[in-house]
């Protein structure tokens, strides 16, 4: 098995907002809420508003198996930033592909489009948990139709363009759902998204060799290798730690704990810091504490314990099932390795099931058609799949990036030095003007680049770049397994 570990800086596109509605005006809070529990199985709790939106937690009653009602039901959480239901106003069907990580924020494409959002929590995560955890019911399939259900139901609601929008492995999510139910969307935008038809997936070793510079990825396995030279010292920070934090390792025991976290420094040091941060890698001559204090900033140890091992799990299953994951074997390390896979045996929620590449296959074939169910009405002309794919190239899930075939209407944009938080706002001018614009005519919103600033207003934004972005979500990457 392989471990993988799971200030924006933009300028000015000015623009207008979604415009005048000379309609009806948009519903009432009341008339909003009675709306929404109307939806057949949706209870609603009102959040804490902003001055942008208004909150409300959602939880729909999914059937734990849709081909087989019987097999009893759950409540999955969907969060929703409500701005206004009437056309133009976009609203982002976000999948964190987690529990709901977005919550109360909007994320990048909601700032920019000035939009509706709902954050769907995947089923098995969070709170959005079967009892009792039927786990031969967490695939793909299952998932894709629990969206498929909320959405229609939304579209019920509000009149503007869907846009489904993720980040990692909820920018795959994302896509295996589009791929599923081509229209219930107008058009997909995943980020720094993987899809891998194996596992392991063995295009990601070469990647390690080819991002950053050649210094700091050596300075980066150096400080790995030398933390495995003092592993006992390293491993008695991590009992301290743990006695501190009152960590407990059952599932996986503190040794490999420690073993893992080192293995997967690399790993995360490149998706999350990258060559910037290389002044901070310290020297091999640097004390045991600050080893440890660095490991502890980029590849956890307490990622391993039972309290992280307990929200993932459902990770690990899906990876080993169906959505595969990365060949990472750290070569480098390989001589001063002790652990095994009996080691990590804990990581799992269950059985470790056997891989069927059937799904991914499903989700590649369907890139590879160029034909759509998408046609100009007048002339039946393809329009295409109305897909993006946004990547940094040093990051190292970069090398799982999707290939998108001969599908229509489907872009890719690379930030060149990006990593794992790369988004529209660090794109290289030229190509995030172009990445605006498909998005533009898939929503038939103008994005307006100046809302990622909160504190600013758009005559401060005339002939200047952003000074800062507002808060961005980050994708929540996690380790993928041995």
């Amino acid at each position: 098995m392989n471990r993988a570990v799971g200030f924006i800086v933009a300028a000015t596109l000015a623009g207008g907002a979604c415009g005048d509605n000379h309609g009806p005006p948009p519903m009432t809070p009341d008339e909003l809420m009675a709306k929404l529990r109307g939806l057949p199985g949706v209870t609603v709790e009102e959040g804490d508003s902003s001055e942008n939106f208004s909150y409300y937690v959602l939880h729909f009653t999914e059937p734990v198996d849709h081909n087989d009602p019987s097999k009893g039901t759950f409540q999955q959480r969907v969060s929703l930033l409500h701005r206004n239901e009437l056309a133009p106003f976009p609203l982002i069907i976000y999948t964190s592909g987690y529990a709901d990580s977005a919550g109360s924020e909007p994320v990048e494409l909601t700032t920019l489009l000035d939009a509706n959002q709902v954050s769907i929590e995947h089923r098995f995560y969070g709170t959005s948990r079967p009892d009792p955890m039927d786990w031969s019911k967490l695939t793909v399939d299952q998932t894709a139709a629990d969206e498929h259900d909320i959405i229609t139901k939304l579209h019920t609601i509000y009149e503007g363009s869907f846009l489904s929008v993720g980040e990692s492995k909820g920018g795959t999510m994302a896509l295996i759902h589009r791929s599923m139910y081509p229209t219930d969307v107008s058009a997909t935008v995943a980020y720094v998204t993987p899809l891998s038809l194996t596992a392991p997936d063995e295009r990601f070793p070469p990647q390690f060799d080819l991002i950053g510079t050649s210094d700091c990825r050596a300075a980066v396995r150096g400080v790995a290798t030398e933390m495995l030279n003092r592993r006992a010292q390293m491993l008695a920070h991590a009992q301290d730690e743990a006695a501190q934090n009152k960590n407990v390792y059952t599932r996986v025991q503190i040794g490999p704990a420690v073993e893992a976290a080192i293995t997967g420094l690399e790993w995360g040091f490149w998706q999350l810091a990258g060559d910037a941060e290389c002044g901070g890698v310290p020297p091999s001559t640097a004390s045991d504490e600050d080893l440890y204090t660095f490991l502890h900033t980029v590849s956890p140890v307490s990622e391993y314990d039972d309290k992280h091992l307990g929200s993932y799990g459902p990770y690990y299953y899906q990876t080993y099932a169906q959505l595969g994951y990365p060949d990472y074997s750290v070569a480098y390390l390989t001589g001063q390795l002790w652990y095994g896979d009996d080691d990590y045996i804990g990581e799992f929620p269950t059985v470790a099931p056997e891989f069927d590449p059937a799904a991914m296959n499903r989700v590649q074939d369907w890139l590879e058609i160029s034909d759509t169910d998408d046609h100009d009405p007048r002339t039946g002309r393809d329009l295409g799949k109305h897909l993006m794919f946004i990547y940094g190239g040093w990051d190292p899930w970069f090398a799982g990036r999707v290939v998108t075939g001969t599908a229509g209407d489907t872009v890719t944009f690379v930030e060149g030095k990006g990593n794992h938080e790369t988004k529209l706002a660090t794109l290289d001018e030229a190509d995030r003007v172009q990445a605006l614009a498909y998005i533009q005519r898939w929503t038939g919103v103008e994005p307006v680049f100046w809302r990622l600033d909160p504190l600013s207003t758009p005559a401060a934004h005339e002939g200047r770049a952003v000074d800062h972005a507002g808060p961005l979500l980050t994708a929540h990457a996690r380790p993928a397994p041995r």
